[in-house]
């Protein structure tokens, strides 16, 4: 399914993780970085705004946002609350608007509480079937080297860091 550019999707993080590895076993950091990887490529040819919803996850925190591109950002919640009750609050405030309102999870409590709100639903495993499915682009020969420059700084920064990490 691929959302249209006025759709907002709202990910449940750590849930779409947990479709795709054992998150008992593994590391929530490279999973993370992975997953939201995958959403900036599946954005970027299926133009929609996308919010990721990751637990404070036993962190003494504030909420915090980050902006990862112009069309997706993550969210970690605020010591306490988790990514499910942030979801479904979110999803009461945007109740009654225009823009569709997509929830990603396979929580059946979550999922049914956000189409009481009016927003539609996709399980954890369909999106990691709708980015699989994604077609590759093909970096034009004798640009690969060049690709980083047309990019923000702050991006290219990021990406070095990643880079860096594996």
């Amino acid at each position: 399914m691929a959302p249209k550019a006025n759709a907002l999707m709202v990910v449940d993080g750590y849930n779409v993780i947990g479709a795709k590895w054992d998150m008992t076993q593994g590391d929530l950091a490279q999973w993370r970085r992975e997953l939201v990887e995958n959403l900036c490529n599946y954005t970027a040819l299926n133009p929609c705004q996308t919010h990721v919803i990751f637990d404070a996850h036993q962190r003494r925190q504030r909420e915090t946002w980050e902006e990862i591109t112009d069309q997706v950002r993550v969210c970690y919640t605020a010591y306490g609350l988790t990514a499910d009750a942030y979801i479904e609050r979110f999803c009461a405030r945007h109740r009654g608007r225009e823009q569709r309102l997509i929830v990603v999870t396979s929580d059946r409590l979550e999922w049914m509480t956000a189409a009481g709100y009016g927003a539609e639903w996709l399980s954890s495993p369909a999106l990691w079937q709708a980015m699989a499915q994604q077609p590759r682009q093909q970096t034009p020969k004798g640009t690969a080297g060049r690709m980083n420059r047309g990019l923000p700084a702050a991006i290219q920064k990021r990406l070095r860091q990643w880079s860096n990490e594996l």
